[in-house]
C-alpha cells in the first residue's frame, strides 16, 4: 500500500455499486449484476470512498484503484460532497441471504397446464409487510429480490410496491408472463431485469399458456429489449415444446437476451391435471438442461447443497426454502424477522446428501432437493440431474 499526496480527488462509489458482507466481503453492481470478492484491506478503503475523503489521504494501492475505475465501481470527483453509501454493518448469518423472491400475489390472468400454484387464491401479501421486507434485505445486504407471483403486475397496490423500489441497494427482477406491459408501465416500473416466461414457440407456449400470449409476451420481449432493459427467458421443458429448444436458442441469441434458464416442471398444482400431456420423464427431460446460457447464482464455497442461499416469501407472508416448499414454511413474517426465519431454515450440507461421493457433487451440489424429496428422500438423489451429468445411465 502506498500514500498518494499531489491529488485533490475525492473517490466515491457509481451509482448502483454497493459495499456488501456476504461470506467475504464485496462489491455488487445492481445495473450488471457483478459480484466482486475483496479483501479485508479493499473494504477498508472502500469504506471511505464517500465523498468527504481527499485520495491523497488514503492508504491504497494503486493497481486496485485502478481497477475499481476501469470496472465503474468508483470514480473521483473533484468536488468534496458527500456520496450515500450503505455500509456493511457487521458479519452475516451464514451461509448468507443472497437471493429472494418475493411473491406478492398469487392473482393471475393466466391459467398455464404447468403451473405448480394451481388455482389462485387472490392473496396479496400487506404492503407493511412488502417494506419491511425491502428494508430487512438491505439489511441483510442480500443481492437479488425476485419480485413474483402469480403474476406479480396484478397486486392491487402495485403502484405503491414499485414506489417502494427506487433507491435501494439490492438488484431487482421482474418475474412476468410479459402479456401485461406496454411502454408507459415499462417507464415506470422501478426494477433492473425482466424475466419473462416463454414455454416454446407459438403452438406450444400458448397452448400452456392459452391463445395469443406468445406474441403478446414476445412483443414485451422486443420492447424491452429497444430500451436497453436487461431480459431474461425462463422456459420449462415439457412434451410440447420438446423440438422447439434449438430454434429458440437461436431466436433468444439474435435477440440479444442476457440469461436463458430452462427447467423442468414438477408434479404440483395444474401441472399434476395435465401431467400425462405435458410432464417428461427425467429419462427426457434431462437433455434439455443443456439448453440455456448465461447468469447463474453467485454461491459460495462452503459445502452446501442446492438453495443455501436463497429463500422465498409466500402471499401470506410465510417463509420457506423456495417457492415448491410453500406448504413447509419456516415462520411468518406478520410474528418473525426476515431473519430469525432464514435461519430457521435447514441448511443441507453435500456432505448429508445420499450422493455425497459422486464424482460431480461439487459441480452438481445435489441438484434440485425438492425433486430428491419427490423421489423419496430430501437428502437423496436428484435423478435428473444424475442423467445430465452422466453418472446414471437413463
Amino acid at each position: 500500500m502506498k500514500s498518494k499526496k499531489d491529488t485533490e480527488l475525492y473517490p466515491v462509489f457509481e451509482d448502483g455499486v454497493y459495499l456488501k458482507y456476504l461470506e467475504e466481503p464485496a462489491v455488487y453492481n445492481i445495473k450488471n449484476d457483478e459480484l466482486y470478492e475483496i479483501n479485508e484491506e479493499a473494504l477498508d478503503f472502500l469504506k471511505k470512498c464517500n465523498g468527504l475523503n481527499p485520495l491523497s489521504n488514503l492508504q491504497y494501492d494503486e493497481e486496485f484503484l485502478s481497477y475499481c475505475i476501469d470496472e465503474k465501481l468508483i470514480s473521483l470527483k473533484e468536488k468534496k460532497e458527500k456520496h450515500f453509501q450503505s455500509q456493511p454493518i457487521k458479519k452475516p448469518t451464514l451461509p448468507s441471504l443472497r437471493y429472494l423472491e418475493l411473491q406478492i400475489t398469487d392473482r393471475c390472468n393466466l391459467k398455464c397446464k404447468h403451473c405448480y400454484l394451481g388455482n389462485p387464491k387472490k392473496r396479496d401479501l400487506k404492503i407493511g409487510i412488502i417494506e419491511s421486507l425491502f428494508d430487512q434485505f438491505e439489511e441483510i445486504q442480500g443481492l437479488r429480490m425476485i419480485i413474483s407471483g402469480g403474476e406479480p403486475l396484478l397486486h392491487p397496490r402495485f403502484e405503491e410496491i414499485n414506489e417502494l423500489l427506487k433507491d435501494r441497494s439490492f438488484r431487482a427482477i421482474l418475474l412476468t408472463n410479459g402479456t401485461l406491459l406496454d411502454e408507459d408501465l415499462i417507464a415506470r416500473i422501478n426494477v433492473q431485469e425482466y424475466q419473462i416466461s416463454i414455454d416454446g414457440l407459438e403452438e406450444a407456449h400458448n397452448f400452456l399458456r392459452g391463445r395469443g400470449t406468445f406474441k403478446k409476451s414476445m412483443q414485451s420481449v422486443e420492447m424491452l429489449l429497444k430500451k436497453g432493459i436487461d431480459v431474461s427467458i425462463a422456459t420449462m421443458a415439457n412434451k410440447k415444446n420438446a423440438n422447439d429448444f434449438p430454434a429458440m436458442e437461436k431466436i433468444f441469441r439474435d435477440m440479444g437476451i442476457k440469461e436463458w434458464s430452462v427447467d423442468v416442471p414438477v408434479s404440483l398444482g395444474y401441472a399434476t391435471t395435465y401431467s400425462s400431456s405435458i410432464l417428461l420423464s427425467p429419462k427426457e427431460a434431462y437433455k434439455y438442461l443443456n439448453f440455456g446460457f448465461g447468469g447463474g447464482l453467485y454461491n459460495s464455497s462452503e459445502g452446501y447443497a442446492c438453495g443455501a442461499h436463497l429463500c422465498a416469501v409466500t402471499p401470506n407472508a410465510d417463509v420457506c426454502k423456495c417457492g415448491f416448499y410453500y406448504d413447509s414454511p419456516s415462520g411468518n413474517l406478520e410474528k418473525k424477522s426476515l431473519k430469525e426465519c432464514w435461519e430457521k431454515i435447514e441448511k443441507i450440507r453435500i456432505d448429508e446428501i445420499e450422493c455425497r461421493n459422486c464424482k460431480v457433487v461439487n459441480e452438481c451440489r445435489g441438484g434440485c432437493r425438492y425433486r430428491a424429496s419427490m423421489e423419496g428422500s430430501e437428502k437423496g438423489t436428484d435423478i435428473v440431474k444424475c442423467f445430465f451429468y452422466g453418472v446414471k445411465n437413463p
